[in-house]
């Protein structure tokens, strides 16, 4: 396919709302692939829930309230406007930080909260004799809510430091767009959502980095989601679209947000981001889990030598250098989770890297900062060049490890991580025993084959109705 002319500014809303209001079809790969995002995002939201962590953010704003018709949030026996289902599934989702990415970095299946939420709410609100949406009708939201999304991400990069703004705008962007199609609006309303979108501005990066690090950012995905429900909603509700948003002189995104650069997008919307999707199956930072994988590899070397340990050598790309290479004090699980030399060296001591690994307890082991002292981590400028090349889509990272005589381990390069797409039957026992192991607190064995087997089942899948999905999927067989 020829290389599509750059669309900017006004451009892209129209780009968007052509895509999404098309309600395109998918092959058969690429809806296998969604269902393995569900499986993935269920068992996030079921890890989730077990660490007890963000029940202060779950339920209806005003406690002991109901939603007659409302959407179901899984795992939980709560039944809410589909606003706060939004928020609260995409929270649980993302909150562990292990939900799937891509190669652009981000999470989409942030998305996937309000997609459920207003599918559920939008077929149960429908009278005797309306047919409910499918699960088809999900799949293929969440395959145009990826590509919205990781398009924008791909194109522009407003979490640059130059520019300083967080990627969960392409969240709400998407939302917006994808949850005004499910409750059944026209592309006229669909561009009302997204230019809304857009004059609504973005969030700030500064959640992400000490000392501003916190709990934000389990959040921060699930209120862009449950964001772009409400314009949505607005826009079915006659809310007009804005003529420029984004060029507007003065008061525009462009000017204000980029300080009059240009919003773009650069590529066709098809299924890419889907296709290409990257799961997580250790819970790192996306550009930190190949350096992961490599220190698990040179766990028994690390093992025989560690008394005598002078050096340990990361390889890694410019992202990599920019996001998760951290000095300095740590003070909390998303300071940790965030910060290369911090994962590298748990991995290196215990030859694996688990969620819990991030507490309190587990970073107050002095070998960790011990370790943490002895890395040098320096850019290579092939991983670099191969990571921004989407032909190839690298995430690559390579360790060494000398000690004080000398001695030299193997140089263990990973270029990408055993979720990627490159990696695909590899990874997919892995996602099977993630699944089982994050829902196993939530879900008897049965219940957790039931789920597993109609979204392996795409045929099946594609006819269920939402409101029976859902049902499946919500309230707990345990907590």
């Amino acid at each position: 396919m020829e290389t599509p002319s750059v669309r900017t500014s006004e451009e892209v809303i129209a780009a968007i709302v052509d895509r999404v209001a098309a309600r395109s079809v998918a092959p058969d790969d690429t809806l296998q692939t969604a269902g393995l995002c569900l499986i993935d995002a269920l068992g996030c939201a079921m890890g989730a829930l077990a660490t007890g962590e963000p029940q202060y953010l779950l339920g209806p704003y005003a406690p002991g309230t109901m939603t007659p018709r409302g959407a179901r949030v899984p795992g939980t026996s709560f039944v809410l406007d589909p606003v706060k289902a939004a928020f609260d599934t995409s929270v649980l989702i993302r909150w562990l930080d292990i939900s799937d990415t891509s190669p652009v970095g981000g999470h989409p299946s942030d998305n996937i909260g309000s997609i459920l939420a207003v599918a559920d709410h939008m077929s149960r609100a429908r009278g005797p004799g309306e047919n409910p949406l499918t699960m088809e009708d999900v799949l293929l939201a969440m395959v145009d809510a990826y590509e919205v999304h990781c398009s924008l991400a791909a194109a522009n990069r407003f979490d640059m430091p130059a520019i300083g703004l967080d990627h969960v705008i392409y969240v709400k962007l998407a939302s917006a767009a994808v949850g005004c199609r499910l409750m059944g609006g026209s592309a006229d309303q669909i561009r009302a959502a997204v230019s809304q979108s857009f004059l609504d501005g973005a969030d700030l990066n500064a959640y992400r980095h000490v000392p501003n690090a916190g709990p934000r950012k389990g959040w921060a995905g699930g209120n862009a989601a449950s964001r772009g429900v409400i314009l949505a909603w607005m826009a079915m509700r006659g809310e007009p679209s804005a003529p420029q948003p984004l060029s507007a002189k003065t008061w525009g995104f462009n000017q204000v947000m980029l300080d009059d650069g240009a919003v773009k997008l650069e590529r066709e919307l098809g299924t890419f981001f889907m296709d290409n999707v990257i799961f997580k199956l250790v819970p790192a930072q996306r550009n930190a889990s190949t350096a992961i994988e490599a220190a698990i590899r040179l766990h028994p070397w690390f093992m025989e030598h560690r008394d005598k340990i002078s050096k340990i050598h990361i390889a890694t790309h410019d992202e990599t250098m920019r996001r998760v290479v951290k000095e300095g004090p740590l003070p909390n699980r998303e300071a940790r989770d965030h910060c290369l030399q911090y994962m590298v060296a748990v991995a290196l001591t215990k030859g694996r890297l688990a969620v819990e690994d991030y507490s309190d307890e587990a970073a107050a082991d002095p070998e960790i900062d011990r370790l943490r002292g002895l890395m040098v981590v320096e850019e290579d400028e092939r991983y670099t060049a191969d990571h921004h090349d989407l032909a190839k889509r690298s995430c690559a990272n390579a360790i060494e490890i000398t000690t004080e005589d000398g001695e030299t381990s193997e140089r263990v390069e990973v270029l990408y991580p055993v979720g990627d797409a490159a990696r695909r039957d590899e990874a997919l026992p892995q996602l099977r025993e993630k699944f089982i192991g994050m829902t196993g607190h939530a879900w008897t064995t049965d219940r957790q084959e039931r789920v597993l087997g109609l979204l392996s089942d795409l045929p099946r899948l594609r006819e269920t109705p939402v409101p029976e999905f859902m049902t499946l999927v919500s309230e707990s067989d345990v907590l």
